[in-house]
Order: structure tokens, then sequence, then C-alpha cells
């Protein structure tokens, strides 16, 4: 690949609803996607009150609006499978390249 194009949002990122979401049946709270991705778009939440075991905290997407429009590095890296992102093909519209 040549040069590395930049992307340009086309809208308010706050109008962009291009985030993960987590399926709190499946995070084991291993804090893989937090680990791995630089923005900061995940947190630990809180633990459970009155937990008979003490399980690590379910990951929240903490700052939803730090995740970079069409990313989708963080899916793979979750091993239980617990992040999906929406289909990017009804995004391209939000984003033009530029050198």
């Amino acid at each position: 690949m040549g040069m590395k194009m930049k992307k340009r949002l086309l809208a308010p990122r706050e109008e962009i609803a291009w985030y993960p979401a987590i399926d709190a049946e499946i995070c084991n709270g291993c804090e893989a996607c937090a680990e791995f991705c630089r923005p900061g778009v995940f947190a630990p939440g809180a633990p459970e009150p009155d937990a008979v075991v003490v399980k690590r905290p379910k990951m929240q997407v903490a700052n939803p609006y730090n995740c970079i429009v069409l990313c989708t590095r963080c899916e793979p890296v979750c091993p239980s499978g617990a992040i999906t992102l929406p289909d990017p093909r009804d995004f391209e519209k939000f984003v033009e390249y530029v050198e």
C-alpha cells in the first residue's frame, strides 16, 4: 500500500452512532478490549452488588464517541466474542478519505 489515507468525518462525531456493543451475557471481564483500544472506549463496569462469588466486573462501552468511525479492530480481540460493531457499509457515507 502507498500513502496512508486519513479519514475525515462528514458529520459531527456525536451524530454518528458508530461504536461497539458488549453482550454482557458473554463478557467475562478479561479487559482484553480495554488493554487493546488506545482511544479508551472500554472500561470495567461496577462490580455486582451482593454477588455470592466475586467475579470480575463486565466490561462496558464507557466512551462510545472515542471510537474511531469504521475501526473494527477490537472485535477479534475479545476472546469470548462479546463485542459487535455496526455494519461498516451503513457508515461509509459519513467518511471521506483524504491524503
